[in-house]
């Protein structure tokens, strides 16, 4: 609870290094009520999708899980990918997912995966699937714009190699796919993480909330997103007022586990819930350190928080997320969770014998994960 506010964080991370206690101590100590697990794809393993939903069965009614798309299928089923990818988001629902993470759409991640144009007639099963069932999907689209220009991008986001030059994918060029599929698929159900990468443009964002009545956007850091909001107070605040029904709160804990390895500290992750707590709610100016949390910024600065009223503020931090699921978490199903755990095994070995890059495949994670699926 945040002044008798629940809580519900539409977008934290988890990885198996991270134990469950300790994720249930975040939780807790970050005030998150309810906490919807977004899952990546992991190269040691494909995915994390059951460490995800073995948490998920200790806090049953305090979990949803978006997994994420099964990444083998860019290189094992290319004229067929979004059939694969429609099958797979079924098995993901009856094995106790609520919805899909892309993370496809950061061009770190959609260069090494080699994912072909969303509006590609490849993708067309997938996202029919996807509409025609409601099933609803988190995507990260893009990155802050400064990250395609040398001369802007902050020290922090180039330590991360996340520096864009023609290699990658043009983030104009994404928008334009990503807006061709809502065209060809206008009720399917998106929340766009981390504002869309928006925050500067907030009448182009406006045309496609209008347009897209399924869509919404959460308030996960990027801080570039705050000190834009900052810098444009007015409008940002006429913003959250007129859709106060389409923003979700967001924090990406967690991120430093998925990222590094290394789970970071209790004090850092409740830094980045306060963060868009604070901003949401506060009235005065506050000043943040350069130090303050992990992937925040190269130098001091000011934010100029929102102050939006106690209503608007308990759509934000929970009933826009759970209208938008419209459901409790859907129970685990632990023998098809078992049975998604021994296909990915087949999977790494065959990958292993053709793989000359020398990748350590975490087997024993996942056989970790299997003893503790067979007790449920």
């Amino acid at each position: 609870m945040f002044n008798d506010m629940k809580i519900v964080d539409c977008h934290i991370h988890y990885s198996s290094n991270i134990p469950v206690e300790e994720m249930i101590r975040i939780l807790d100590y970050c005030d998150t009520d309810i906490a919807n697990i977004v899952v990546v794809p992991d190269r040691a393993k494909l995915s994390a999708v059951q460490d995800a939903l073995i948490l998920k069965h200790r806090l049953s009614d305090r979990i949803y899980v978006f997994a994420s798309l099964d990444a083998s299928n860019y290189f094992i089923k290319k004229k067929t990918l979004g059939k694969a990818m429609a099958k797979y988001a079924l098995r993901m629902r009856e094995a106790g997912c609520d919805g899909i993470k892309m993370i496809e759409g950061k061009p770190q991640i959609r260069k090494m995966l080699n994912v072909p144009p969303f509006d590609e007639s490849v993708w067309e099963p997938y996202f029919a699937f996807m509409e025609d069932t409601a099933f609803p999907i988190l995507w990260h689209v893009n990155d802050p714009e400064e990250f395609w220009d040398k001369d802007k991008i902050p020290k922090w986001a180039m330590q991360q190699d996340w520096l864009y030059d023609e290699t990658y994918v043009n983030n104009e060029k994404q928008y334009e796919e990503v807006l061709n599929v809502l065209k060809k698929h206008p009720d399917l159900k998106i929340i766009f993480a981390h504002f869309f990468f928006l925050s500067k443009q907030l009448d182009r964002l406006s045309e496609i909330l209008d347009k897209y009545q399924n869509v919404y956007v959460d308030l996960t850091p990027g801080i570039e997103m705050y000190i834009n909001f900052s810098e444009n107070k007015e409008k940002a605040t006429a913003f959250f007022e007129k859709y106060q029904d389409r923003i979700m709160y967001g924090t990406d804990i967690g991120t430093k586990g998925v990222v590094d390895g290394k789970s970071a500290s209790l004090e850092e992750e409740k830094k980045r819930a306060d963060l868009v707590k604070r901003y949401v709610s506060s009235k005065a100016d506050f000043i943040i350190d350069k130090h303050y949390s992990y992937l925040m910024h190269d130098n001091d600065f000011t934010l100029s928080p929102l102050g939006l009223s106690k209503k608007i503020q308990k759509k934000i931090f929970s009933l826009n997320f759970l209208d938008f699921m419209g459901h409790t978490p859907y129970p685990v199903d632990s023998n098809k969770v078992l049975r998604e755990i021994r296909k990915t095994v087949v999977k790494l070995c065959l990958m292993k014998i053709g793989d000359k890059s020398g990748t350590e495949y975490d087997f024993a994670s996942l056989k970790k994960a299997y003893k503790q699926l067979e007790k449920i």
